[in-house]
């Protein structure tokens, strides 16, 4: 077996490289590996260079990939091998490294193989693969949606507007279903990972109270310029209202926010491209959520929509769907009780 000089100057330039590298003879011992290479290869004080065979003592079938590639290079030495293969350590922490080998024509014919850590690249790439299948189908079932709804004004609408609503509730469910048998976005991907929960709903409580507010002037501004839009036996707050329908619209109002955040914005920011995807992410989930209350006339549409892009620029700062599930149920609420949306 012939020597390593772990103080020549290639051997430095291997030593000082990111990535991780380790320098094979021809039997496939280790006769060098740098820091990173130890470090994500967890090769610990059982590792001694020149005696320690690369995957011999491993049994592992999740690098099944991992050792082919290696065992191909030792084999192809004369040719540089790059491929793209899945690793998992002994502590079970998983990696995806590009593998590329080189031939070192220095007498004995050592085999440097280099290992660029590729994992975060790989998970970013899958979760938009995710994001992009999630959303097509999304369009799939909202095409249906405006083809049933053109279907039900053609029928003279034989049914309550109030239940076509439910069918937004259904997709919403359907969609969670989707998402969960049929894709690996994390609950985190989707919004729906509890985190910051203390400020996340301080600051949707105060948006929320913003937005009573707003509700309030609104109502008195309408009555002072158009005092018959009201009953005026009505009181201006009719608490009177507050029953079983407005508790059971926290589910509802969840569901809705699960749909227009998780579904629509959260995916959409990540498959679209430019500066101002975010923002665009923001507008179009919230033209498209308007869209889906097409039922309830325009005015409501335009409402659905400013409501929605507010929201949105919320999700966006927190990237949790609690707060604004909060706001959307108060908002709601404080609609109903005011008279200015009929739930």
């Amino acid at each position: 077996m012939a020597a390593f000089d772990q103080e020549s100057y290639p051997q430095r330039v291997l030593r000082d490289m990111n990535e991780a590298v380790l320098v094979l003879d021809r039997q496939g011992r280790i006769l060098y590996a740098n820091a990173p290479a130890t470090r994500k290869l967890e090769m610990g004080a059982d590792f001694v260079p020149g005696e320690t065979r690369f995957g011999m003592n491993y049994d592992e079938e999740y690098n099944d990939d991992f050792y082919a590639c290696v065992t191909d290079a030792l084999f192809h030495k004369q040719e540089d091998i790059v491929h793209t293969v899945p690793y998992m350590t002994s502590s079970g922490r998983k990696y995806v490294f590009r593998m590329s080998s080189s031939y070192l024509a220095d007498g004995p014919g050592h085999l440097v193989i280099t290992l660029a850590d590729e994992t975060e690249t790989m998970r970013l790439r899958e979760r938009i693969n995710e994001s992009t299948r999630t959303f097509t189908m999304f369009l799939y079932a909202f095409c249906v949606w405006m083809i049933f709804y053109a279907f039900w004004v053609f029928m003279g609408q034989p049914f309550a507007a109030k239940h076509m609503t439910r069918g937004v509730e259904v997709l919403g469910l359907l969609m969670f279903l989707y998402i969960s048998l049929y894709t690996k976005l994390s609950w985190r991907d989707l919004g729906l990972a509890p985190r910051n929960m203390v400020k996340t709903l301080r600051t949707a409580g105060v948006v929320a109270l913003c937005s009573v507010a707003f509700l309030f002037a609104l109502k008195g501004v309408i009555r002072l310029f158009k005092p018959d839009a009201f009953s005026p036996e009505a009181p201006f707050w009719d608490i009177r209202l507050f029953g079983l329908p407005q508790i059971a619209y926290i589910f509802t109002a969840g569901i809705q926010e699960f749909l227009a955040r998780s579904v629509m914005q959260g995916n959409l920011s990540r498959i679209l491209i430019g500066r101002h995807r975010a923002a665009s992410a923001i507008v179009l989930s919230s033209l498209i959520f308007a869209a889906l209350h097409i039922h309830l006339g325009f005015l409501f549409m335009v409402g659905a929509a400013i409501l929605a892009g507010l929201e949105g620029i919320l999700y966006q700062k927190q990237r949790s769907v609690y707060g604004v599930w909060i706001v959307h149920w108060v908002f709601g609420v404080t609609g109903t009780l005011l008279r200015l949306i009929d739930h």
